[in-house]
């Protein structure tokens, strides 16, 4: 079975329908609650955790989220597109990856010339405040 929203198999009894569409759980909960990437309260959480854990950098990033991190620090600033097509990633799987990505402050979204690229994120950026310095 394929799932009708990102076109990946499903195991057996793992589909889901809802709203008439047969699809996998994770676009299930896609559907019932996007990814938000500019979630003050999700990126402090990630910073806490991550810190707590002791990881640094792209310490427990899954391979595809290491992998897209390298790709836009080495070939950056890149579009959505090119990121999607450099890993066959649908919209929705780039935008999961992304999220995580943005909430362990690694990644950013920018506009320019009315295009949005993502970057690395680096301290001091557009839109960075260091309150009480």
């Amino acid at each position: 079975m394929i799932c009708e929203q990102c076109k990946i198999a499903i195991t057996e009894g793992d589909e889901v329908t809802f709203r008439g569409r047969i699809i996998c759980e994770d676009c299930y909960v896609e559907s019932i609650e996007p990814p938000r990437t500019c979630d003050v309260a999700a990126v402090y959480s990630a910073k806490q955790a991550r810190k707590a854990a002791g990881q640094e950098g792209t310490d427990g990033l899954t391979d595809l989220q290491k992998d897209i991190y390298n790709y836009i620090k080495t070939e950056g600033p890149v579009t959505r597109e090119q990121i999607m097509e450099r890993f066959q990633l649908t919209g929705p799987h780039l935008e999961r990856n992304f999220t995580v990505l943005r909430h362990c402050e690694l990644a950013r979204g920018f506009r320019e010339n009315g295009k949005v690229l993502i970057t690395i994120w680096q301290d001091g950026g557009p839109g960075e405040m260091n309150i009480g310095e």
